[in-house]
This record gives C-alpha cells, sequence and structure tokens, in this order.
C-alpha cells in the first residue's frame, strides 16, 4: 500500500511516521510531501499512485491548505483515501465540503490513527468489490463492473461489452461471473448479462438498456429469473 503524508511540519511528520509503522508494520510506501503545491505537483504529472493521503489542514499557505487539496484530490484520484489531521478543531466542519474517511485532532493522533486507517481501508475494500480486475492481451485491466453489459464466450476467448468498449481475455466466463456476483449472471453458454442492465425479457431473449439482445438458453431461463427477482427485490430493500 503506498501513502502520502502533506506534512509542513518535521515533528508531526515524524510522529505520524512513527505511528504508521506501529499499526502498519511493513506493509506500506509512504511519501512525504511538505506543501500540497509538492503533492500536486507530482501527481497530476505522474498521477496519483497514493491509496490514501493523511494531510495536514493548514500547510503554511493560504492558497492550498487541506481541504482544497483534499478537493483536487477527490477530482485527480476520486478512490484515494483522504484522512485529515488539525490541532484546530474549526477545520472539523468545513472538511465536509470534500470526500474523506476521517478527521483526527492531533493531541488524540495515537488513540484515533488505528481507527482513521481501518475506516480508509474499508472504504477501499467496498471500492475494490465495484471493479473486475482481469488481464488481456499482455495487459491489466480494472473496469468498473457497472459499466459491464453483458460478456460473451467464444471459443478460447471471452469478451467483455461495456458502455464505452470492448476488452478480451483468457479467462472462462464463469470465473469471471462468480468474481461479479449477484449483479452478474450466466444465461446462456456463451452469455453472461448484468442484471442492473436488463430492460425487458422472455424466452425469446434478454433486451439491454442500450437496446442489445442477448440470447437465454432454456436450461439457463429460470436461473437466469431467480437472479433478476433477487435483485430487484434487493435493490428495494426487501432482501437483506
Amino acid at each position: 500500500m503506498k501513502l502520502a503524508i502533506c506534512e509542513d511540519n518535521p515533528v508531526h511528520y515524524n510522529m505520524i511516521h512513527t505511528l504508521l509503522k506501529k499499526y502498519l508494520k511493513d506493509s506500506f510506501e509512504v511519501t512525504h510531501f511538505t506543501s500540497g503545491d509538492e503533492f500536486l505537483r507530482v501527481v497530476e504529472g505522474e498521477g496519483c499512485p497514493y491509496s490514501i493521503v493523511l494531510t495536514d489542514i493548514d500547510l503554511g499557505s493560504d492558497d492550498l491548505n487541506g481541504i482544497s487539496l483534499a478537493d483536487k484530490i477527490n477530482h485527480l484520484s476520486p478512490d484515494t483515501q483522504i484522512i485529515f489531521i488539525s490541532q484546530y478543531l474549526q477545520y472539523a466542519t468545513a472538511v465536509y465540503e470534500t470526500e474523506h474517511a476521517y478527521f483526527i485532532h492531533k493531541q488524540q493522533l495515537e488513540e484515533y490513527l488505528p481507527l482513521a486507517l481501518k475506516a480508509a481501508c474499508r472504504r477501499l475494500e467496498k471500492l475494490h468489490t465495484q471493479y473486475l480486475y482481469f488481464s488481456g492481451n499482455s495487459r491489466n485491466y480494472q473496469v468498473l463492473c457497472s459499466d459491464i453489459l453483458y460478456l460473451e464466450r467464444n471459443l478460447r476467448q471471452t469478451t467483455l461489452y461495456t458502455k464505452s468498449g470492448t476488452y478480451t481475455t483468457k479467462e472462462k466466463l464463469t470465473t469471471l461471473v462468480e468474481r461479479m456476483k449477484p449483479d452478474f449472471c450466466i444465461c446462456h453458454n456463451s452469455f453472461a448479462v448484468n442484471l442492473r442492465a436488463v430492460r425487458t425479457y422472455s424466452h425469446k431473449g434478454i433486451v439491454l438498456s442500450d437496446s442489445t439482445e442477448i440470447p437465454v438458453s432454456r436450461s439457463y431461463y429460470q436461473q437466469f429469473k431467480d437472479a433478476f427477482a433477487f435483485m430487484m427485490l434487493a435493490s428495494h430493500g426487501e432482501v437483506q
């Protein structure tokens, strides 16, 4: 896990870094930035590789404090989790102008940092389940599951059809669907669909939200109906 600490006070930085080593052991790599401008110069050129950013709010600059930095991170890297650390409680309300995981008062750092890390990791884990990770054509892919409309298996290759394009992989249809349950279901030996993209269905086939028609076989029809009904009930809060 890659973390970034934005802190202009070297004493406070050492305190945060020491506590991270205590709670995360050796499972992280940390980069230190002394200002928001320094952080942005790096990530705007190379992208944001950090899963979690711990930032002071008062970074010694009126133009770019920790809150305005977090707002920019939200846009550059929406999955990156922000933990605010400040000695000024008056910022506790202002942080809600951004997406963040936690706010910690510096005097309570040792007590609340482990809770903040757990909250950030839970959010990252939840995000992780929203993506399908796979490889194809010597590349690794991360695709938002909700963007995938359906999958088709042809010979030894599976094609994923998304709202914005297609991807191919050698992974089996059943293997991919298993990682995306319960929102995806096999409806044919060669096809699987995103249940949330289904517009209508019958024994003749399935019509998706983009008007694509997908075949449904007799042997999979009842399984598909049950999965679709369960998804609809769950969406209305009737199934836990």
